[in-house]
């Protein structure tokens, strides 16, 4: 399964009750015209600090300013690029000049680690993560999917759902770009009981040893929690 992952700034002039609203009463019903879609997530931004334990001295965040991500579920790349080509999409970017300052999407390979039947009234986080130059995207895929994914079922108590998303595509605006321009190379969704739960997770001693793991191909983490809104 193939997901696109929209990362979006609202416009300055809106107020986030506006933005939120447009989004999913009106945004949000036209992309579900796409064919070929199977799911779409909404996730609209709360809080941007990061947890215990991932301080930013430690890992910088990459983002400022995020208002809300998007999921959108396809079968494979070739049902994906054949939904890019449909007539919705000209309706969506007409539809997105009013409210979107800003839209960045990446095409990810998702990795179900610790799978969670329904994310209804759980804390949800969402991760951009960054390697370190001297790091090839080889190298990160083997340390973050392979050892850290076999990590951190055993070292965060609490964790109620893990996935991966390894990006394997991007773009800004709708236009193709390269790593330098949108440099993020995984996104982390975590699911916890709540922030209390969360908290205790990541500041636990068996924390540290997914923690110190994760130094050796990340650069740079940035954390938001989410409240998740399921549109088809």
């Amino acid at each position: 399964m193939i997901a696109s992952i929209c990362i979006l700034r609202k416009k300055e002039e809106l107020s986030i009750k506006t933005f939120r609203n447009h989004y999913l009463e009106v945004h949000g019903q036209i992309v579900v015209k796409i064919p070929g879609l199977h799911r779409y997530e909404q996730y609209h931004v709360g809080e941007s600090t990061q947890p215990t334990g991932l301080g930013d001295q430690d890992y910088p965040r990459n983002y400022n300013q995020i208002d809300a991500f998007s999921k959108l579920w396809f079968d494979d790349l070739s049902s994906m690029e054949t939904a890019l080509k449909s007539n919705v999409m000209k309706e969506l970017a007409d539809d997105g000049k009013q409210f979107i300052a800003d839209l960045q999407t990446v095409v990810t390979k998702q990795n179900i680690v610790v799978p969670t039947v329904s994310d209804k009234g759980l804390y949800k986080m969402i991760q951009l993560l960054k390697r370190p130059s001297g790091v090839s995207p080889e190298k990160f895929k083997h340390e973050w999917c392979k050892v850290h994914a076999e990590m951190v079922p055993d070292t965060l108590p609490g964790v109620l759902g893990y996935t991966q998303n390894l990006v394997i595509d991007r773009s800004i605006g709708g236009k193709s770009v390269s790593y330098e321009e949108l440099p993020v190379d995984g996104i982390v969704e975590l699911w916890f009981k709540d922030k209390d739960s969360m908290e205790s997770s990541f500041s636990a001693p068996t924390a540290l040893k997914a923690i110190n793991h994760a130094k050796i191909f990340i650069e740079e983490i940035t954390t938001f929690t989410t409240e998740t809104h399921r549109v088809l």
